[in-house]
């Protein structure tokens, strides 16, 4: 008995999570890390602007972190991460291109 509410409640636990994926985030996340790995291979960026550039990845990932923490991803946090997203990403271009 106690071993079917275990199982119960493991899979409680683990199905709430499920409904905050955020795949395309984590996508997204992945391919603007890329971009500034790429930047760096290239020379196209010094070690401070891979600093901030990564400082600013660190930040976009605690707001998605902080809108999974209750288990469910509003569609206003979805918002929120995209744009945070949007502006990281262009600060990616302008320090890859000055």
């Amino acid at each position: 008995m106690r071993t079917v509410i275990l199982a119960s409640l493991l899979l409680a636990v683990t199905s709430a999570t499920s409904f905050a994926g955020t795949p395309l985030i984590n996508a997204r996340q992945n391919a603007q890390q890329h971009r500034i790995f790429k930047g760096v291979q290239d020379g196209d960026l010094n070690f401070n602007e891979t600093q901030k550039l990564l400082k600013g990845q660190a930040r976009v990932q605690n707001l998605e972190n902080q809108a999974k923490a209750n288990g469910v991803v509003t569609p206003l946090e979805r918002a929120r991460i995209h744009a945070a997203q949007n502006i990281q990403s262009a600060r990616i271009f302008l320090k890859k291109h000055s």
